[in-house]
C-alpha cells in the first residue's frame, strides 16, 4: 500500500491515501484500522473528567448552601467555580471531538493547519461522524517542515 505520511507527537504516523487518512504506529502499514476503533485511554480520560466535574459540582452546591449569601466572600470558592467551568468545557470538547484512527476523505468537511508560536503545530480535521454530526480530530504534528509539503501535495491544505 503506497501512502504519504508524517510523524505525530505521539510517536505515530499519519498516513494519507487517495481515499483515507489513518494513524498507525509504523511507517509501513499492514492494515487500515477500523473507522470507529477507539483506544481505552479515551474512555478513562472521559470518565475522569466526569468524576472531577461531579466532585466540583457537589462541592459548589454544598458551599452555596453552607455560605449562603457569603459564598462570594470566600476566595476558595472562586477557584472552585473556575475549575468547574474548565471541567465543563473539557466535557463539552469531548463530545465534539473524536479519537478515531481512520477518516475517509469523502467525509471531510474542512481541514486547518494551525501553527502556534509556543507549541507543536496541529492538523485540525472536521469530518462527518457516523450519526451525521460534525466531529473534530486534532493531530499534533511533530515536524512542520515534514508535514506541510505532504498536506499541500495531497490537497488537504
Amino acid at each position: 500500500m503506497q501512502t504519504k505520511y508524517f510523524r505525530t507527537t505521539t510517536n505515530e504516523y499519519c498516513h494519507i491515501t487517495d481515499d483515507t487518512i489513518f494513524i498507525f504506529y509504523s511507517k509501513e502499514p499492514n492494515h487500515i484500522p477500523l473507522e470507529y476503533e477507539l483506544s481505552n485511554a479515551w474512555g478513562v480520560k472521559s470518565i475522569l473528567n466526569y468524576i472531577f466535574f461531579t466532585f466540583l459540582l457537589v462541592y459548589t452546591l454544598v458551599s452555596v448552601s453552607y455560605y449562603g449569601e457569603q459564598f462570594f466572600k470566600e476566595p476558595i470558592n472562586y477557584g472552585g467555580l473556575l475549575l468547574l467551568f474548565i471541567s465543563f468545557v473539557k466535557i463539552k470538547e469531548g463530545f465534539m471531538s473524536s479519537n478515531t484512527p481512520t477518516i475517509p476523505r469523502n467525509k471531510i468537511r474542512s481541514v486547518y493547519f494551525k501553527s502556534p508560536v509556543f507549541s507543536y503545530s496541529r492538523l485540525v480535521i472536521y469530518f462527518e461522524g457516523k450519526d451525521g454530526n460534525v466531529l473534530r480530530r486534532n493531530i499534533s504534528v511533530k515536524y512542520k517542515k515534514e508535514a506541510l509539503p505532504i498536506l499541500q501535495e495531497v490537497g488537504l491544505v
